[in-house]
């Protein structure tokens, strides 16, 4: 039985149905995705990642970096299991360095709002969420994560590795295996 997978990205990223991630979890089923602009009002990117979703008609949410962020949101709020990869656990902090003008991955040019920035909450700590971390993450650091995050989900910690997350092939089975128990 194949599990659908909507696929959320990190930030100043695009979804690419081609990327490494996406390839490697469509062992799993069909991957759709959205592009995020993290840089616009949270409630608007919530709401259109949301309806994007909800089109999609996921089984699991899978997000890195903000995408695990975001996926915490969506996932409690369309009521969705979701799969937090090396989540950020606070933007409205984390993202204050990128206040202003900057170049995002794909080379397009983008700006941060301070106040758009501060309206960033935390990660939800609802639903029903697994979290994946990479033990050598060097923009999160993992045992912030797990010590913020292990009484509310389950978290698996791969050694090595970096933020970008180089284990998702090895996190397949415990995604399936999260999946299939709830």
């Amino acid at each position: 039985m194949t599990i659908k997978v909507f696929y959320l990205h990190g930030f100043a990223s695009n979804f690419d149905p081609n990327s490494e991630k996406a390839q490697a979890l469509a062992a799993l089923g069909p991957v759709a995705g959205v592009d995020i602009d993290y840089t616009r009002d949270p409630a608007d990117l919530l709401r259109l990642a949301g309806d994007a979703a909800a089109e999609a008609a996921p089984d699991v949410l899978v997000g890195t970096s903000m995408g695990g962020w975001l996926s915490s949101h969506l996932g409690t709020a369309l009521r969705l299991p979701f799969v937090a990869v090396n989540p950020a656990l606070n933007p409205a902090d984390s993202l204050r360095k990128y206040i202003g003008e900057f170049v995002d991955y794909t080379g397009v040019k983008r700006v941060a709002e301070e106040g758009l920035i501060a309206r960033f909450e935390p990660f939800r700590l609802g639903g029903r969420g697994l979290v994946l971390l990479d033990e050598g993450d060097e923009v999160i650091d993992h045992r912030r994560t797990v010590e913020t995050l292990s009484g509310h989900f389950p978290i698996k910690v791969f050694p090595g590795g970096n933020h970008r997350f180089t284990h998702m092939e090895e996190a397949l089975a415990d995604i399936r295996d999260f999946y299939y128990s709830g």
